[in-house]
């Protein structure tokens, strides 16, 4: 892989690496060992695989921005510039003539030698791995996840109690119980697809969240869903796995799990309340 580095301090320079994987940062052991103090020091990780040329971010601080898109993980392709902290890492096209050299010259240099006729290419390097967060959940989406997986038996023995202690005939009963079924089967095909990042879940979870506005306990929790999952970053982690947004190492993702946890408790309160306040004789 050939690279186009670009630090704060100094002029661009091309280097090229070898390996499977190589590990950008600031610790000296790393493969490409970056001068910017807003890097962190184990960074991200170039991995060079089946599906082509990748980057993910490897729990860093500032994360990756690909193109000037924050993402946790992105493919790459000859043109694009990855930004790490204030260096900017532009990827180079592979030169398709090969290079005239001895071992003497690779060795102990990742610099690019000057092209020159025929001679069979410098043989690849086994790099060290590091550790990546390219799986990383995203916390407010599991959040999600887990709430609807416990709605769905939620809804069904809900059901069961109102249809057995209202004492409603028959068929009351039956079409109570039919549509606390009918929930819990949307409830648990809501925590798969969440889990999984479907695209059509966030898009369910919008229009859930939409109606929920309208129960008066849970509308602040509705709006902060709403506002979470209208996010483009939050967005670009249902549209495939190419991309992962780095929302879970920002502020912003924490900010919105513990606002989402505080409006739910605030919505089981005020549930309880009217509940009471209703009930009472």
């Amino acid at each position: 892989m050939k690279l186009q580095v670009s630090q704060p301090e100094g002029t661009p320079h091309q280097v090229e690496l070898a390996g499977p994987e190589v590990l950008i940062g600031r610790e000296p052991s790393c493969d490409l060992v970056l001068s910017d103090e807003r890097c962190s020091r184990r960074h991200a990780v170039l991995a060079d695989g089946p599906e082509g040329l990748t980057i993910r971010d490897a729990g860093s601080s500032n994360g990756i921005w690909v193109n000037g898109r924050q993402l946790r993980r992105s493919r790459l392709r000859p043109g694009d510039t990855v930004r790490l902290g204030d260096t900017v890492i532009r990827i180079l096209p592979e030169a398709a003539e090969t290079v005239l050299a001895t071992a003497a010259d690779f060795r102990g240099s990742r610099e690019l030698p000057s092209p020159h006729p025929t001679v069979p290419p410098r043989p690849r390097q086994t790099a060290r791995r590091a550790p990546a967060a390219e799986s990383a959940a995203i916390p407010t989406v599991t959040g999600l996840a887990v709430l609807w997986a416990l709605s769905a038996p939620t809804f069904v023995v809900g059901s069961l109690l109102i249809a057995v202690r209202a004492d409603a005939g028959f068929v009351a009963g039956a079409l109570v119980v039919g549509a606390g079924l009918v929930l819990g089967a949307f409830g648990g095909i809501m925590a798969v697809g969440l889990r999984a990042r479907a695209p059509w879940a966030r898009q369910l979870q919008i229009v859930s969240a939409g109606a929920g506005l309208l129960v008066c306990p849970f509308t602040f929790a509705s709006v902060t869903v709403l506002i979470y999952m209208l996010r483009e970053d939050v967005k670009a982690a249902f549209d495939g796995p190419s991309t992962e947004p780095a929302t879970g190492a920002g502020d912003a993702e924490l900010t919105f799990a513990l606002s989402l946890l505080g409006m739910l408790a605030l919505g089981l309160v005020l549930a309880a309340g009217f509940f009471f306040l209703f009930s009472a004789p």
